[in-house]
């Protein structure tokens, strides 16, 4: 049996009232906008949690200047928020920072205070913690009246390390305690709320090519780790496992007026494909584009070709000024089902 054709015409996502796609091996509702995938069981939907809800974050991206360039960070050194895309990004940093990064999201708002501190002859340690607040649902009955409401939301915390191994190779490792967490008020009987943990790794190296290192490569594996399981074994949630590949070519331009190499504007230029790593799923690609003057003036741009009608260009600004940093960064989808703004991406840090 299936599910009627005109219930399908009126079942929407209950998080961003966008469609669903009706799939039947095994039998599910899926928003390609949110990610989300819905059971359904004897040809009812079950659409009180998302069967794969736990592990969704760890897709979304962290830090405006990555989602600036498009999403491509693989590649990407200097800056705290490559312990979200590649740990081995860490090791070139060259002073203590704290940062904090903020996004709205069509699943949820989410949040993230890292600090990183470079260490000569050891390497950089640092961590951080993430959080993403997916709101309330509400939880009706037969009549559609709300009997309860669902608060499900996720945590991560994150301890990172890097190092140079080499004069042009450099290599990272974050080690991930992830949780789901899901609360419930009101009539929440036969409501399987609770809290489930997994433990995850990233791993990642960057090395330069060429004699003044202006091409830059990056491989990481990111969420290496265990199922998250929150209800029973059945619904456990496998990690999204991904292989990324990365470079990143900076090209500087020459003074007018006979100046410094390094007083000059400069141009980057980045590229991502990353895969699925042990699962089914087709690769992506993302482009990205950073025209600035020193590290005061950034200006960016890119282009992520990735899956679930989820492409689309974004833009993105920075400005820094002595010891305090300043991102922006706003993607605009193309071809999904969103039914809310195009999502903001703020980071700010201290370098000290």
């Amino acid at each position: 049996m299936s599910l009627a054709p005109d219930l399908l015409e009126i079942l929407v996502c209950p998080k961003c009232k966008g469609a669903l796609e009706y799939r039947t091996n095994p039998e599910a509702l899926a928003c390609h906008a949110c990610r989300l995938i819905y059971a359904v069981e004897d040809d009812i939907p079950i659409q009180d949690l998302p069967l794969n809800a736990g592990a969704l974050f760890l897709v979304f991206p962290v830090g405006a200047q990555a989602v600036g360039m498009g999403q491509t960070a693989t590649a990407a050194a200097g800056r705290g928020e490559a312990a979200f895309w590649n740990p081995a990004g860490l090791a070139t940093l060259s002073e203590d920072e704290f940062a904090l990064h903020s996004a709205n999201l069509v699943a949820g708002r989410s949040n993230v205070l890292g600090a990183y501190f470079p260490s000569r002859g050891i390497g950089v340690i640092g961590g951080a913690v993430y959080l993403v607040d997916y709101g309330d649902l509400d939880r009706t009955d037969a009549n559609g009246n709300t009997i309860a409401r669902i608060a499900p939301r996720n945590f991560e915390f994150l301890a990172s390390y890097a190092t140079n191994l080499t004069g042009s190779f450099v290599f990272g490792l974050s080690y991930k305690l992830v949780q789901f967490r899901v609360d419930c008020s009101g009539d929440c009987r036969d409501f399987p709320a609770g809290t489930g943990a997994t433990h995850a790794l990233d791993v990642g190296g960057q090395f330069r090519i060429g004699a003044a290192g202006p091409l830059r490569v990056g491989v990481a594996l990111r969420n290496i780790g265990f199922r998250l399981q929150v209800q029973n074994q059945a619904q456990a949630d496998p990690l999204p496992t991904r292989l990324a590949v990365g470079a990143l070519y900076q090209v500087r331009l020459r003074p007018a007026m006979g100046g410094a190499l390094d007083e000059a504007f400069d141009v980057k230029l980045a590229a991502d494909v990353d895969s699925p790593w042990g699962q089914v799923g087709q690769s992506e690609t993302r482009l990205g584009l950073d025209v600035g003057y020193q590290r005061l003036v950034r200006v960016r741009a890119g282009y992520a070709f990735v899956q679930d009608g989820l492409s689309g260009p974004s833009v993105g600004l920075g400005i820094e000024s002595g010891s305090l940093g300043v991102d922006l960064a706003r993607a605009f989808l193309t071809n999904s089902d969103l039914q809310v703004a195009s999502p903001t991406f703020f980071s700010f840090r201290v370098t000290f």
